[in-house]
């Protein structure tokens, strides 16, 4: 029996939604009255890849659904098209089990080292899942061999050459597949490593798993510039907006630290900084949804009284080849990127007005004025955002608000690693930079808590490039060789 299902899962008896919600808000922790069957998953309540892979994994053990029957791609974008999928499934089998019990979310398997390069098919499989579990940090039974890691699993091109990255070293390969003729499957990984593959290679052991280490407190400083101002980071959860968010709070500010897609990471991050002796209340919510926007900074006034300072960091927007740019791609990285930063400062302008004037400090890249592979519908969607912080300048200027933008190129951290090729583009561009030294988190949060303090009271709209010298060079930002 095929049942038709809506994308809101009209389909399904409502006892399954409510068992497939109770699964995602085991594995999200979100309450249950922002988990309805139609929001969009990803788009409206930030759960991003990865979560979603642990859901579907939870609702397969849940209604014990065949591992070639869990919840995909674009049947995995709503809770009711989830539950839907599952009647559909319990349907063709007419075996709907009693059980109503929260599922926990398994630890991420542990990955035995082996003595040398795995040579029989299922061995050399199983390493391949294994690496692709710890990489992605999907569940191991939702990784099948044969599913379409982009549009059934939803791992992208960049979280791809990630794993190839690992599979390349740990399997001694001395190359991955080229990116023309990139492999769609775990099935086609393990053909392709098993031809690139020498006849006897040593395997290198796993990483070990990541030990916590508690924060240092934070480093005292003899001055404290933001001492009783309120500065809010937007995507601060990781990354460069983490430093930032770290120095504000080392500079004296009460730091709110918003995450949306990261929401574990921005309560580490507020965590560390009250642990570390400073201040920070975490925010949760999308700078693109203004349902988020009004809870968040509501809640910022009812707990801090008002802001001084905004840092628009958060930021999407697909890295990857140019003709691989989708609407959908387009419409999120605009809708966070320019939309977002506009509506977070208007509702910032009566705040810092009330106080006497503030700061705003938006985020760009240096690639937006100049071609980079790879980094097409970033570099467009930013060379937006500087346009837009020259016309916030000029408007807000009368109430005592200055708006600047921080151009930062490539920064060493977590995002080069997202680059196809990474190693390579990386030894390239510092080949090509002046000096021969990439810019770190730290070198773009100087700059920030510079145009946010006393400082620079006289600069308004300035666009300041933060990228070692590398955009004004040719060499470098061109790819090596065009795919074909």
């Amino acid at each position: 029996m095929s049942v038709h299902l809506s994308q809101q899962g009209a389909g399904a008896p409502s006892n399954i939604l409510e068992r497939v919600r109770q699964c995602a808000a085991s594995v999200t922790r979100y309450p249950l009255d922002i988990l309805t069957g139609d929001a969009q998953l990803e788009d409206e309540l930030g759960i991003d890849s990865v979560k979603l892979a642990e859901i579907a994994a939870v609702v397969g053990r849940e209604f014990n659904l065949p591992p070639e029957r869990l919840p995909r791609g674009g049947k995995a974008r709503t809770l009711g098209a989830i539950a839907g999928l599952v009647t559909e499934v319990l349907g063709e089998s007419s075996a709907v089990p009693a059980r109503v019990v929260p599922v926990p979310v398994p630890a991420p398997p542990t990955v035995v080292p082996v003595a040398s390069a795995p040579r029989a098919g299922p061995e050399l499989e199983a390493r391949v899942r294994a690496v692709f579990a710890r990489v992605t940090r999907y569940p191991e039974d939702l990784l099948t061999l044969d599913a379409d890691l982009e549009d059934e699993l939803g791992i992208d091109s960049v979280k791809q050459a990630e794993v190839m990255a690992v599979l390349v070293k740990e399997l001694g390969l001395g190359e991955g597949p080229k990116p023309a003729v990139r492999p769609r499957t775990m099935a086609a990984i393990c053909e392709a490593a098993r031809a690139l593959m020498p006849a006897s290679a040593p395997l290198v052991a796993p990483r070990a798993a990541a030990v916590h280490v508690a924060p240092a407190p934070l480093p005292l400083r003899t001055d404290l510039p933001f001492a009783g101002k309120v500065a809010l980071v937007t995507g601060s959860g990781k990354g460069i907006g983490r430093v930032i968010a770290t120095r504000l709070a080392r500079a004296g500010a009460t730091v709110v630290v918003n995450s949306f897609h990261s929401r574990e990471d921005g309560e580490k991050t507020t965590r560390d900084i009250v642990e570390a002796g400073g201040k920070a209340l975490h925010l949760w919510g999308s700078v693109a949804q203004e349902e988020h926007l009004e809870r968040m900074f509501s809640t910022l006034v009812e707990q801090l009284g008002g802001l001084d300072f905004l840092v628009c960091n958060a930021s999407n927007g697909l890295i990857g080849p140019f003709d691989r740019i989708s609407p959908r791609d387009w419409d999120k990285a605009f809708r966070t990127c320019i939309t977002g930063t506009y509506e977070c400062a208007m509702r910032a302008r009566p705040l810092m007005a009330a106080r006497g004037g503030g700061s705003i400090v938006t985020m760009s890249t240096s690639m937006s004025q100049r071609y980079m592979h790879d980094l097409g519908c970033q570099g467009v969607v930013k060379a937006g955002v500087e346009s837009l912080t020259r016309y916030l300048a000029a408007e807000l200027a009368p109430e005592g608000i200055r708006t600047n933008c921080v151009s930062a190129g490539p920064v060493h951290g977590e995002l080069l690693g997202m680059f196809p090729d990474a190693r390579e583009r990386v030894a390239r561009w510092e080949s090509a930079t002046p000096g021969g030294r990439l810019c770190t988190a730290d070198d773009v949060a100087d700059v920030t808590e510079l145009l946010l303090g006393p400082k620079t009271q006289r600069v308004n709209g300035a666009i300041w490039v933060v990228d070692a010298g590398l955009s004004g060079t040719v060499d470098g930002l061109l790819p090596a060789a065009r795919p074909s």
